[in-house]
C-alpha cells in the first residue's frame, strides 16, 4: 500500500493544478471575513467546501477520463446542442467575471503596494499577461509566486497554532446554523463557491486530458483528488478561517480590507506583517488569473469542436482576448476585498448545472458499464447538488429580500 502511495505521489498533478486555483485571494478573502464577522458559526461550512470540493473534483476526473474528451464535448455528445451551449455559456460568464474581479484585485494590491491608485494599472497588467502568453517565461515567475502564497500560508498555519482557540465554539461550528440576512448567505456561498465552481470543476476534465490519463489510473485521481483538495485545500481554508475566528473576532475586528487582516499576523510577523501579507495577496492574485483565462478558452474551443492547441495563433488570440476583457475588471466599483466573495457566491449559482449534468452522465450504464457512479459516490454527488444549491439559492433569495 505505502509503495502504491508514494508511485502516486510521483505521478500526480492535475488536481494540485485546480486546488492551487482554488487556494486563490478569494478564498482567503471569504474565509478571514466570514471568521472576523460571525466567529466559529460558519466553520461547517469550511469543513463542507473541502468535502464537497473533493467530492466535485473526483467526479469531474472521472467523466474526463471515462470519456476522454472535456465536459462540453461530452455533454453535446450526450445530451444534445442544448444543454451543451447552456453550459458552455453558464461557464465561460462565470469564468470571465471571475477573472475580471481577479484583475481587480491585481490592480488594488498593486496600488496599495506602490501608494499609486489607478484603474489603468490593469492595462499595464493585460500587456504584460500577453507578453508572457506570446513569448513564454510564465512558468518560472509562477513558481516563484507559489512560494510566496506558500509562505503566507505557513504564517497563517504557524498563528492559528498559536491562537487560543475555543474548542467548544470550533464543536458548535459545525452544526449547520447560518444566521440571517444578506451578508451570511453571501459569505456561506463564497466559501463554498471557493471550492465548488463551475470554472475548476470544468478546467479539470481538461487537465485529466491533457495528462492522458485512462480508467486504469482512476485511483490515482481519485488519490490525486483527496491529496489536494482534501487536504491541502482543507488546511488552507481551516487554517486562515481560524485565524479570523479566535484572532479577529473577538477583538470586534470587520474585515474589509487587507490592512484589517494585519493584526492576526503581527504578533508572528511584527513589521513584516504588511509587507509579506501584500506580497503573498498579490503573488496569489497573479498565479491565479492566468489559469483563468486558459479555462475559459478551453471552454470556448470545446464548444466550437475546435482543436485546444496551446501553440496555436487562434487559441492564443482567445486567451489574449480574454485578457483584454479583464482589464475592465478595475473599473468595478468597490473594495476589491470584498468584491471576491461576492465573485464567489455569483459562480456558485452557475455550478449546480454541471454537478448535474456530470452526476447525470456517471449514473449511465449506457455510456460507461461497470465504471458508472457507485452508490457512495452518488450520496456524495448529491449531498454535494443539494448544499451548493441551497446556499445559492439562499444567497439571491437574500438579495431579493426574500
Amino acid at each position: 500500500m505505502l509503495g502504491r502511495w508514494m508511485d502516486y505521489t510521483r505521478q500526480m498533478g492535475p488536481a494540485w493544478i485546480v486546488s492551487a486555483v482554488a487556494c486563490g485571494p478569494a478564498t482567503l478573502a471569504s474565509v478571514v471575513i466570514a471568521g472576523a464577522s460571525f466567529g466559529y458559526q460558519m466553520l461547517w461550512v469550511v469543513v463542507l467546501s473541502a468535502v464537497f470540493g473533493t467530492t466535485a473534483q473526483y467526479l469531474a476526473a472521472r467523466v474526463g477520463i471515462l470519456e476522454g474528451r472535456g465536459i462540453i464535448a461530452a455533454t453535446q455528445e450526450r445530451l444534445g446542442r442544448g444543454w451543451a451551449w447552456l453550459l458552455a455559456v453558464d461557464a465561460v460568464l462565470a469564468t470571465y467575471l471571475a477573472a475580471m474581479v481577479l484583475m481587480n484585485a491585481l490592480v488594488g494590491v498593486t496600488s496599495l503596494i506602490t501608494g499609486i491608485a489607478s484603474p489603468w494599472w490593469g492595462l499595464a497588467y493585460a500587456a504584460l499577461l500577453s507578453a508572457a502568453l506570446l513569448h513564454g517565461g510564465y512558468r518560472w515567475f509562477e513558481n516563484i509566486c507559489k512560494g510566496l502564497v506558500l509562505l503566507v500560508v505557513a504564517c497563517f498555519i504557524a498563528t492559528a497554532w498559536q491562537a487560543d482557540i475555543s474548542w467548544g465554539r470550533v464543536v458548535a461550528g459545525l452544526m449547520p446554523n447560518l444566521p440571517g440576512g444578506v451578508q451570511p448567505a453571501l459569505m456561506a456561498a463564497a466559501i463554498m463557491g471557493g471550492a465548488v465552481h463551475i470554472t475548476i470543476i470544468g478546467m479539470h476534465t481538461y487537465n485529466t486530458n491533457a495528462r492522458g490519463w485512462k480508467e486504469s489510473q482512476l485511483p490515482l485521481a481519485r488519490f490525486d483528488t483527496v491529496a489536494s483538495m482534501g487536504l491541502a485545500f482543507g488546511a488552507y481554508s481551516l487554517a486562515i478561517f481560524l485565524v479570523g475566528a479566535a484572532l479577529l473576532h473577538p477583538a470586534g475586528v470587520l474585515v474589509k480590507g487587507p490592512a484589517d487582516v494585519l493584526p492576526s499576523l503581527r504578533p508572528l510577523l511584527g513589521g513584516a506583517a504588511l509587507g509579506v501579507f501584500l506580497a503573498g495577496l498579490w503573488a496569489a492574485t497573479f498565479s491565479t488569473i492566468m489559469p483563468t483565462y486558459l479555462a475559459a478558452a478551453y471552454f470556448i474551443f470545446d464548444k466550437m469542436g475546435w482543436p485546444a492547441q496551446r501553440t496555436s495563433a487562434r487559441f492564443r488570440l482567445v486567451v489574449m482576448g480574454g485578457v483584454l476583457l479583464s482589464a475592465l475588471g478595475p473599473f468595478i466599483k468597490g473594495g476589491f476585498f470584498l468584491l471576491l466573495p461576492v465573485m464567489l457566491a455569483l459562480g456558485l449559482c452557475g455550478t449546480p448545472l454541471i454537478i448535474a449534468i456530470i452526476l447525470y452522465l456517471l449514473n449511465q450504464r449506457r455510456f460507461y458499464g461497470g465504471r458508472s457512479n457507485s452508490w457512495p459516490l452518488n450520496l456524495l454527488g448529491a449531498a454535494t447538488l443539494v448544499i451548493t444549491s441551497l446556499l445559492a439559492a439562499r444567497f439571491l433569495l437574500s438579495i431579493l429580500g426574500w
